[in-house]
């Protein structure tokens, strides 16, 4: 048994054979060039909702930024407000007790003016 080494058979015996004819190609490269556009006009579509989105949301973030100053503005004013009122609290209370205490002397001077009266009299 002899053993025989065959030089392997070639399919395409010219390179003329392996050229598809035009008629393929054509439609072959219009199809890969449509699933290209379809891509791209997709990714151009997602590109646009992501940038339309970042704007959206750095809208949101300065109008919540100014809500958020002028609400400590606000806040601010209100503290100043509160304080100003209390000095006035206080000073009002310290005259209704310099009040009272000259009341209670008016009181005790018209007491004793009373007694002395009908003591005189």
């Amino acid at each position: 048994m002899e053993a025989k080494t065959e030089e392997p058979k070639r399919i395409l015996e010219d390179i003329d054979e392996a050229k598809s004819p035009l008629r393929i190609l054509v439609r072959s490269l219009l199809k890969s060039r449509n699933r290209l556009r379809a891509k791209y006009r997709e990714l151009r579509t997602q590109c646009k909702r992501w940038r339309n989105q970042a704007v959206a949301v750095e809208r949101s973030r300065n109008q919540w930024r100014q809500r958020a100053q002028d609400s400590q503005a606000k806040a601010q004013e209100d503290r100043t407000a509160l304080q100003a009122t209390t000095a006035q609290w206080q000073e009002l209370r310290q005259q209704a007790e310099q009040q009272a205490r000259e009341l209670t002397e008016l009181r005790t001077q018209l007491a004793a003016q009373q007694t002395a009266e009908k003591k005189g009299a």
